[in-house]
């Protein structure tokens, strides 16, 4: 009896925490150390590409304004990712704030705070009026726990990785929402989902709070730049880290990402990885 009424509690936080976890994890940043280097002209590197304005920035009127690339002119990206990934990989831990708004349906705007740590424990804090209080944390051994805010705050419940109630608004998921996560997904869409991906050859000047030059890298679909543009990511030169993010389905924005106050190798404990004080169930 005790079995089957612990079964059914079980159930019952479940459904209820459906209504009211959607953690979002919209990846991560804003600027920090690491020397500032040009894009190398290696010859992995394709041929400069002059890319007219209208071309550059014809696929968004939402997200804010975008980096003003109208007479930049374009290298070949896939060098460029690779010094994202070793930029990023190079931080044992690290926390920032992001904001991201969804435009996909009905439009949601999201705020938080995000935590890593190597060798993969991450801590989601959501901290805007959309789902506020909420929190996801992975451990050191993968197991991830997580509880909603306001009246069911006292739950935890254990989830998949692969959980529903882990992804964001724009359904991107918690585990793979680190920066090293990140730089490798642009990564695999060249590599093994049939996208090219081009890269400002020089800074251009960014229309956002921080920094005030960024490079641009764009990935698009197909096998040149005539297909419909997938992501658009604002590189900060310093930190060789994302600032800003654009997803693009069929060419339309569907989200739009900032990350600030970027803080890297700053010791987290990995009590920071816990929940403590929650009842768990």
């Amino acid at each position: 009896m005790n079995n089957c009424l612990s079964k059914h509690f079980r159930q019952i936080a479940l459904g209820a925490l459906a209504l009211s976890l959607n953690l979002s994890l919209c990846s991560p940043l804003a600027s920090q150390a690491a020397p500032s280097t040009a894009v190398g002209k290696s010859s992995d590197t394709t041929s400069s590409i002059k890319i007219a304005s209208k071309k550059a920035n014809k696929s968004s009127d939402l997200g804010g304004n975008l980096p003003k690339t109208e007479s930049a002119s374009y290298t070949n990206g896939a060098p460029f990712i690779d010094r994202m990934l070793k930029a990023a990989d190079s931080y044992k831990d690290y926390v920032f704030e992001y904001e991201m708004v969804n435009y996909k349906g009905k439009k949601v705007v999201e705020k938080g705070k995000f935590y890593f740590k190597k060798p993969r424990m991450m801590r989601l804090e959501e901290v805007g009026n959309f789902r506020k209080g909420s929190i996801a944390v992975m451990g050191s051994g993968g197991k991830i726990r997580a509880k909603p805010g306001g009246a069911l705050s006292f739950m935890t419940v254990d989830l998949a990785p692969s959980s529903d109630y882990l992804r964001s608004a724009n359904g991107y998921p918690m585990v793979d929402s680190d920066l090293t996560s990140l730089s490798q997904a642009l990564k695999t869409f060249i590599e093994k989902d049939s996208c090219v991906a081009r890269v400002t050859e020089n800074t251009v000047q960014s229309t956002s709070s921080a920094p005030s030059q960024v490079y641009v890298l764009e990935v698009y679909h197909g096998t040149n730049f005539d297909g419909e543009i997938y992501k658009r990511v604002a590189v900060d030169p310093k930190s060789m880290l994302p600032v800003e993010w654009w997803d693009y389905i069929g060419g339309k924005l569907t989200s739009h990402s900032v990350w600030n106050n970027f803080k890297g190798n700053v010791g987290l404990a990995d009590d920071v990885f816990t929940i403590k004080g929650a009842k768990t169930i």
